[in-house]
């Protein structure tokens, strides 16, 4: 082999190896965007107690920056907290009866998750990890679109109580320097959307339920740095 080639490898396994990664007692951070795909699956909506076959909704996709804290307790087990900027999302009919009717409403919400994650190759600037944890997703600026609100025969108010679910992830951290690294990381997250409407309709207020397991995952990518 070419000494000049033999040379450069040395010098590049060198420099891998010199690279920090994560070690125990360290903290990190990450930042980047996060793409949420929900896998709406929705009951029948029930209007004052009367279950409509085929009134069902999708919730929408979207992109919004997140951002993740963590410690590590060794080398290859941490904890870490995800945040975001709040994600709104469209909610839409579906099912044999609402298929095609477009928006109904919309909402808000924020989904900070704990998870415990396990690193693999210790030492190395290439750390691939897995993780299991919680997550708390909290609805806000719940609103209803006049298509929804005629369906209903009123003005209506939109509420969505808020949800516990399991969180599991698997990524890649890449360092890049002593201090930075590059990540890609996907995520399923359970999250139940159980929304009361009420109507105020000539006859008096009407409200009406549905409940979707919405389970979204989210892909991410960004940068990090630990200190």
């Amino acid at each position: 082999m070419n000494i000049r080639i033999v040379s450069t490898l040395a010098v590049a396994g060198l420099l891998s190896a010199n690279v920090m990664a994560h070690d125990a007692g360290e903290l990190f951070a990450r930042v980047g965007l996060g793409y949420v795909s929900p896998d709406t699956d929705s009951n029948n909506l029930v209007v004052g107690g009367t279950e409509l076959a085929g009134y069902q909704i999708d919730v929408g996709n979207n992109t919004r920056p997140i951002i993740e804290l963590g410690y590590m307790f060794t080398d290859s087990v941490a904890v870490e907290v995800l945040a975001a900027w709040p994600f709104k999302h469209d909610i839409d009919g579906a099912g044999t009866a609402l298929d095609g009717a477009g928006k109904l409403g919309e909402t808000s919400h924020l989904p900070p998750t704990v998870s415990l994650q396990y690193y693999f190759a210790p030492g190395s600037s290439f750390r691939p990890y897995i993780g299991a944890g919680v997550n708390y997703t909290t609805f806000f600026s719940e609103d209803t679109t006049a298509t929804l609100d005629g369906a209903l025969g009123g003005p209506s108010d939109l509420s969505i109580s808020d949800s516990f679910g399991l969180a599991l992830q698997i990524g890649a951290d890449y360092y890049i320097s002593d201090n930075l690294f590059l990540n890609v990381s996907a995520r399923y997250i359970q999250i139940e959307a159980d929304a009361t409407i009420k109507t105020q309709t000539d006859a008096g207020q009407v409200v009406s339920r549905i409940k979707a397991d919405i389970d979204p995952m989210v892909l991410s990518a960004g940068l990090g740095f630990h200190f």
